[in-house]
This record gives structure tokens, C-alpha cells and sequence, in this order.
């Protein structure tokens, strides 16, 4: 929580630096609705409706979802093409229908520009205890639930470089350290990934990008002794992003959008005794689609659709059926941009 607070008081500081220019911010709500929240399979929807200990206090499987943020960049020095520039976001978001489902993040940026499509830029961000399902605390019982989160922090850092007009890329390295709630320690993960990505504009249509991702996420925790489920988590993997924006030629709207993520991920554990782990492997893919409409000069909203699948692969049916699920989600969020200018 301590890095929530650093970032809310970040922010609200960037409107008060010496430089003379304007704090440009953005406020926003998101209504939306997601029909699997605690990602079950299609076998866990049939136990869970026997146990209310795995819903974690919810009576429904899917649940409307509210969201508040506000974002906002202020330029702290401006010289010719050179420029540097520090910005913030915060967000909080709560599950109507699961109790446990509330949680905040926030992040900070620093950039350097010293062109066009020029660019190295700090970024922090932080997940505040989110919150995924009630687990069976292995330690002392084979039976017990109790209920898993983890928080997430993620540094990176990232040179942007044009190549060729309307062309442009991406490189950036990062390191993701998300550490999991008692009594679920011994799944905490340090996590090193590299990402790649080009840019073009398209004349006359919009632009497109891909992206690649290479990660390895390293566990550490399970070496404490005496912890019977303290089983090798480490994996490595792989992840690509093809998003395609269309904001020419469009009526009644100023932006369509389409992406789609596949990320593959292999596990490392070999352990005979930790069949949820041992040889297994999923596809996580994800589908979005979206529309944006600019309603006045400050106000936006965007509609968008996911459907997300993930099919697990294993030596052991039970944990292909047990991992394996399909998920469904709608946002609509509308934005209004404001400038807070003192001088």
C-alpha cells in the first residue's frame, strides 16, 4: 500500500512544480460487467455452486464491476525538440457482486524526448492485493479454502526510436516482482521479461503494431523447508500483441479498434508429486474489441468487448479440465480531459 500512497502523492504534487506549464489530467469512470470472475472451469462451475466456502462470500459467478481513475502528465522541461516529462495515473476497482474482488493500482512515468518517435522512458507500477479465488491452503489441510492475492510491482524501461518515416519501435526490459498473501507466500514470483515492438501509421486508414514479449519468472519462496505443497513454480514465456486502430473514414466515430494477445506459457516443475504443475502448459488468448466516440472537446467513450480462453495442456485430464476457461467482459468508460493551468 506503501507504493499506492507514493504514487497519490506524486501525483498530486506534479500540478504544484516550478515549471510554467500546464498539468494536463484526465478523470475517468468505467462500468462494466465480466461473466467469470474467479476464472473457473466448466467443471469447478458445478462444484462451486455446492460450496460457498470457493465462492468467497459471492452468491453469483459473474458480476457488474465499477471503476474510477484519473491520470495526468505535466512537462517539467521544454527546450527546442528536448523535453522532460513526468506523469501519474490512479485507479480503483470494485466487484459489485464479490466482496473480496476490490483493489487498487497506480503507476508513475518518467520520459525524455529528444525528437520525433524519440524517446527513453522510467516506468513504475504498481497492483494493490488483487484478489483471484479461495484456494486449499495445502499446508495444513487438503480440504481448508482461503483466500488468494497477490500484489504486483513492475519497473521498466523503455527506448522508443523511429526507423523510417511514419515507423517506429519499442524496446524496452523490465522487472515484475508479484508476491502472493499468507498463506500462499511460497508462490511469489520474481519475474525479468525483455518486449519488442514496431509501429506504423497506415495513410489514410489508422495505425498497427506487434509486439513481443520473452519472460522468466523465477521462484524462489518454495525453498522454505517444511511447506508439503512448496513446489517449484518458476516458467518461462512468451507473448505476442497485434493491435489495430482505425480512425479514418469512419461515421459517427472516431476510433475502431482490434487486438489480439496469445500468450504461451511453459512451466518448469518436473516434480511427480505436483501434478498441477509438472509438464504442463497453456495458451492464454484474448480478443478485444472496441469503439470510441469523442462526445465534446473534453469528454470521450469508449465501448469495449473481450472474450478471453485459455486451454491448458497436461499429462493429467484433470488439470486440463480443472485450468482451462473462457471469459467474457464489457466496459463502457468515459473519460473527460482537463487542464489545471495556475500561471
Amino acid at each position: 500500500m506503501n507504493s499506492l500512497k507514493l504514487t497519490f502523492f506524486t501525483f498530486l504534487i506534479l500540478s504544484y512544480l516550478p515549471a510554467k506549464t500546464p498539468f494536463v489530467y484526465t478523470i475517468g469512470f468505467t462500468g462494466g460487467y465480466d461473466n467469470n470472475v474467479m476464472r473457473f472451469s466448466e467443471d469447478e462451475f458445478n462444484i462451486a455452486a455446492s460450496n460457498a466456502q470457493q465462492m468467497g462470500g459471492a452468491t453469483t459467478f459473474d458480476s457488474f464491476v465499477y471503476k474510477l481513475g484519473v491520470s495526468g502528465n505535466k512537462s517539467i522541461w521544454d527546450s527546442e525538440k528536448k523535453s522532460f516529462t513526468l506523469s501519474g495515473n490512479m485507479n480503483w476497482a470494485d466487484y459489485k457482486h464479490h466482496p473480496e474482488k476490490q483493489y487498487g493500482a497506480g503507476g508513475l512515468d518518467a520520459t525524455f524526448k529528444w525528437g520525433s518517435y524519440q524517446s527513453v522512458k522510467y516506468s513504475v507500477r504498481h497492483l494493490n492485493s488483487f484478489y483471484l479465488r479461495h484456494y486449499v491452503d495445502r499446508d495444513i489441510s487438503t480440504r481448508q479454502l482461503a483466500p488468494c492475492a497477490f500484489t504486483d510491482r513492475n519497473q521498466s524501461v523503455t527506448l522508443t526510436q523511429k526507423v523510417i518515416r511514419s515507423m517506429w519501435t519499442n524496446i524496452g526490459v523490465g522487472y515484475l516482482q508479484r508476491y502472493y498473501e499468507n498463506p500462499f507466500n511460497e508462490f511469489d514470483l520474481d519475474i525479468i521479461y525483455i518486449r519488442g515492438k514496431i509501429n506504423k501509421k497506415i495513410k489514410k486508414l489508422g495505425s498497427a503494431s506487434f509486439q513481443v514479449e520473452r519472460g522468466s519468472a523465477s521462484s524462489q519462496s518454495h525453498f522454505l523447508p517444511d511447506r508439503p505443497s512448496s513446489f517449484n513454480r518458476s516458467y518461462e514465456t512468451m507473448e505476442w500483441y497485434l493491435p489495430i486502430k482505425i480512425k479514418k473514414g469512419l461515421p459517427l466515430l472516431n476510433e475502431l479498434g482490434l487486438s489480439l494477445r496469445q500468450e504461451n506459457r511453459i512451466y518448469a516443475a518436473e516434480d511427480p508429486n505436483d501434478p498441477l504443475h509438472a509438464g504442463r502448459n497453456h495458451l492464454d488468448s484474448k480478443i478485444d474489441l472496441w469503439i470510441k466516440k469523442k462526445m465534446s472537446e473534453s469528454l470521450n467513450i469508449t465501448l469495449t468487448g473481450r472474450y478471453r480462453q485459455r486451454e491448458t495442456e497436461s499429462s493429467y485430464n484433470w488439470v486440463t479440465d480443472l485450468k482451462s476457461f473462457n471469459q467474457l467482459q464489457f466496459w463502457c468508460k468515459m473519460e473527460w480531459d482537463l487542464v489545471y493551468d495556475r500561471y
